[in-house]
């Protein structure tokens, strides 16, 4: 009779198309089998009574940006992903615009060995497609990078964006590589424009939605869309914030456009109106936008035109948020979720709007696994994946307190501070080891590891 590592029992089980009152067993790391409640009579190392729970495949989290190399002492690996196993999340999917940023093998390598020492989540690795490195790009594949990530607006000296030729010669060259290719998207030219203009006035989060407008963003999607069309490149969007955004994808998807959609909690939870309390602490970029078009967001999300949740986490600190000089427009923008946005929206979308938990399992790992080439090994309960698994209590309230949070920064102006949430994570698995066990971290640093595509490895 066979001995497994663990067993999780009596927990409603969100397969990739049902949801089953089963028991999930592990063995070596691996999902070994799905039993029926109760039929297993062999031992265990470890059992978990999962009773009145959900258990689900580990979220990955798209889009993460962990300062190192760089200004660490905002973010790093260690607490980055133990905010992360926290929150749900087996697997981050690390941003490249650090400092330096993720522009050749030499670069690459750097953030992998950081990784290597700090994270206790699985993590994977995208590298930057700047105006300087578009001869690096097979390079960096070869490296095992998960996708390429570009902005087609300012984004720093060490980041440097693509204008539109080079954003239509860099699809050229990664649509040979096969791997997904980012955009940050927002039009240059408009927001340039309309900060010089906006900026003679005091800052507020109405005023900077104003100067980061929805057509800023939506000029600059619909330009990658064509590019895509002309190259066949797999593009992906960022942090979508209007549904006018969501609108396009979907079309182009219909005309056969190899496009998929990201989104954050931030643009279906707050928005301007609301929540300009928290000033510039809800500085996010692309910015929160109004009550209506954040109504407006849900409807791309319950349809499936939004196809993963990733949480742009980047938890800047006062020091950031609160410029000596008082001049709010040069504020960085980002702030931290990763340890709250799966359970919120979780929250929001399955216990209050009515959205499947197959569907939640789709958006929050599934889809993200299938597109970026890491399924089926992540982002699915079915023997044979890794045993990444959270286990949700769905009638468990709690209290949001950034204070007790496992990020490095604490500062609770952040928004959801003392937000209650009706669902808890009592208990995350990394590869059929406990991480998380609802209080604390149960794995020392170092403990993940770098998966990459499977595809061309």
């Amino acid at each position: 009779m066979m001995k497994y590592d663990l067993i999780v029992r009596n927990a409603q089980v969100v397969l990739e198309d049902s949801v089953v009152c089963k028991d999930v067993a592990v063995s070596q790391g691996k999902i070994a089998a799905i039993l029926d409640r109760g039929s297993c009579t062999s031992d265990a190392a470890e059992k978990v009574d999962a009773s009145g729970c959900y258990l689900l495949p580990g979220g990955i989290d798209t889009h993460t940006h962990f300062f190192e190399p760089g200004a660490d002492y905002r973010e790093d690996f260690a607490c980055g992903t133990r905010a992360a196993a926290s929150g749900g999340y087996t697997c981050i999917m690390e941003m490249p615009n650090s400092n330096p940023a993720v522009t050749n093998k030499e670069t690459f390598l750097l953030k992998k060995t950081l990784a290597e020492k700090g994270a206790v989540v699985d993590y994977a690795i995208w590298a930057g497609a700047t105006a300087t490195n578009l001869d690096k790009l097979e390079e960096l594949k070869d490296c095992g990078c998960v996708a390429f990530k570009a902005f087609t607006l300012d984004a720093g000296p060490s980041f440097p964006y693509l204008d539109t030729l080079l954003e239509y010669e860099a699809m050229e060259k990664i649509s040979k590589t096969g791997r997904v290719f980012g955009f940050h998207a927002e039009d240059p030219v408009v927001i340039s424009s309309l900060k010089g203009r906006y900026s003679k006035l005091p800052w507020s989060l109405k005023l900077h939605e104003l100067a980061r407008p929805y057509y800023a963003e939506l000029n600059a999607i619909n330009q990658i869309i064509l590019f895509a069309r002309e190259t066949g490149c797999k593009v992906h969007i960022c942090h979508l914030s209007i549904p006018e955004g969501a609108q396009l994808v979907k079309e182009a998807k219909q005309l056969g456009v190899d496009v998929t959609v990201e989104s954050c909690s931030h643009y279906f939870l707050l928005n301007y109106e609301d929540d300009a309390r928290f000033d510039t602490y809800a500085l996010i970029q692309p910015p929160l936008r109004s009550r209506e078009r954040m109504e407006r967001m849900w409807d791309y999300l319950l349809d499936g035109t939004i196809d993963y949740l990733g949480t742009d986490h980047a938890p800047y600190t006062a020091l950031d948020k609160e410029p000596q000089d008082g001049n709010k427009w040069n504020v960085i923008g980002g702030a931290p979720s990763i340890d709250t946005a799966y359970p919120l929206m979780f929250d929001e979308a399955v216990l209050k709007r009515g959205m499947s938990l197959v569907q939640f399992a789709q958006i929050t790992a599934g889809n993200a696994a299938k597109r970026f080439e890491l399924y089926p090994r992540k982002g699915v309960i079915r023997p044979g994946a890794d045993a990444d698994l959270v286990i949700i209590a769905p009638d468990s309230p709690w209290t949001i307190d950034r204070e007790k949070s496992f990020s490095k920064t604490k500062n609770t102006n952040f928004p959801y501070q003392n937000r209650k949430v009706n669902c808890r994570i009592l208990k995350t698995f990394v590869r059929g080891n406990l991480v998380y066990d609802g209080e604390k971290i149960c794995v020392d640093s170092g403990y993940g590891v770098i998966v990459k595509p499977l595809a061309g490895i």
